[in-house]
């Protein structure tokens, strides 16, 4: 709070009223703006309290981005995957399902607001869920991007078939495809990748997704500790689409929560 107000006055009230009536929106972005400092050698907030925009500028020497930050909050988060925000008292698990429809819902609402920007943009959605890093881990990226798959079994009609079951889906929450008259295209190009942020009491934990065909595609190179999810060939062949981790055996980069304090140049700006 001490580095908004001195840093960003102009930001400092709007980021107390947020943290006061949707206090897990504004913990999204302190939460984020504080990963991203670590990753990066430049963080501003490029967000106009007045005209609005994406919240934060990145700069490394490697190159930049401009990211926005949204977050799947925890009571819908709980309401749709059947998991309650909260341990078992007695310690008993059960079915849950993922929250594909929630993020892909973010996603829809935020792609406009990344438009128009000339660098790779970037959507990161936040969870602070008991189970966020299982629902927004590889799993919950993998689904996210190709939609929630399904079992597919061949019914017999007389002819010889194959018998094999296989995986299918139907794109319909898939957060860069969508069928259009039979053929698999893409949407949402106006977002190059998107950071899953599972936050957790004392850390987060980031997986990536990568967009095939953006608008403008983001170099992976600038954030080599973060595995992303990507497809193996665009555009696919034989309505079959082919995913892949940049690493093999992902997990996600575990960053702890830290203060935010002030740069050598930044006390030198003031």
């Amino acid at each position: 709070m001490t580095f908004l107000s001195v840093k960003y006055p102009s930001h400092y009230k709007p980021f107390c009223n947020r943290l006061d009536s949707k206090p897990e929106s504004a913990r999204a972005e302190a939460v984020t703006f504080s990963w991203l400092r670590s990753q990066f050698e430049d963080v501003t907030i490029a967000e106009d309290v007045v005209t609005g925009g994406a919240d934060f500028l990145c700069v490394s020497e490697s190159g930049k981005i401009i990211v926005e930050v949204t977050c799947a909050e925890s009571e819908a988060v709980a309401t749709q995957s059947g998991w309650p925000n909260g341990v078992p008292e007695d310690g008993s698990g059960g079915s849950f399902g993922l929250v594909t429809h929630i993020l892909r819902t973010k996603a829809s609402e935020k792609a406009p607001q990344l438009s128009g920007y000339e660098m790779p943009r970037v959507l990161a959605i936040t969870c602070e869920h008991v189970v966020a890093d299982v629902l927004l881990g590889p799993l919950g990226a993998e689904m996210f991007l190709t939609s929630d798959t399904k079992i597919a079994v061949p019914i017999a009609t007389g002819e010889p078939i194959d018998e094999k079951t296989f995986l299918t889906t139907d794109l319909k929450d898939s957060v860069f495809f969508r069928f259009s008259n039979g053929i698999v295209e893409p949407c949402r190009q106006s977002i190059s990748s998107i950071f899953l942020i599972s936050i957790l009491a004392d850390k987060v934990f980031v997986v990536g997704i990568l967009h095939p065909h953006p608008q403008h595609a983001l170099p992976i190179r600038l954030l080599p500790s973060v595995p992303f999810l990507r497809v193996k060939k665009w555009p696919p062949e034989n309505h079959g689409i082919e995913t892949e981790w940049v690493i093999h055996s992902p997990k996600p980069t575990e960053f702890y929560h830290q203060e935010v304090a002030f740069k050598d140049k930044e006390l030198r700006s003031i």
